[in-house]
């Protein structure tokens, strides 16, 4: 069901929600005391090496990528996912994937193809993706990433395709000394 309404949606045409000016509000910055703990999320990771859970992350900046093979804004911003999760990974940062695709191979070859660095849990349902806070981002539509600081916290979120440069201009803050 979530692989077809993101297949009916596009990969990031999906409704956004707007800021204070009624313009869509694709970046969400929380501040410190407005954040909220980021729910549990694990599972089978796509690569087939066996499960993979968020809690074991904390103390680390992390960033939780939501994505779909069919899309190329998806497509587009797995390199630069990547070299972030090489350049600021280690003890400090773990970039995670959770996968949309209803064919784990369809995942799998994407996976190979773009050469990701960083595990994806298998989520064709959606079921992870719904713990989140309701408007925190629309699971309709992907890609969007959300950004955990090292306490657990949703620091921000960004619906839409995420940049390198923007990626690492929003964790620097937030990594650990």
């Amino acid at each position: 069901m979530a692989g077809l309404l993101g297949v009916l949606t596009g990969c990031s045409t999906s409704t956004l929600p707007v800021d204070d000016a009624g313009e869509p509000a694709s970046l969400k910055s929380y501040a410190p005391a407005d954040r909220v703990a980021m729910p549990e999320m694990a599972g089978e990771r796509v690569d087939g090496g066996g499960r993979f859970s968020l809690k074991g992350l904390r103390g680390k900046v992390v960033v939780v990528n939501a994505w779909a093979s069919w899309g190329g804004p998806c497509r587009a911003e797995a390199p630069g996912l990547s070299l972030v999760h090489k350049e600021l990974g280690g003890e400090r940062l773990r970039v995670v994937g959770i996968n949309a695709d209803v064919s784990v191979g369809e995942a799998r070859a994407f996976e190979e193809d773009a050469e990701f660095v960083y595990p994806s849990l298998h989520d064709p349902q959606g079921r992870q993706l719904l713990r989140l806070s309701k408007g925190m981002v629309n699971t309709a539509g992907y890609p969007f990433t959300v950004i955990v600081d090292p306490e657990g916290r949703i620091a921000a979120t960004r619906i839409r395709a995420i940049g390198e440069a923007e990626l690492k201009r929003l964790v620097r803050p937030l990594l650990p000394a």
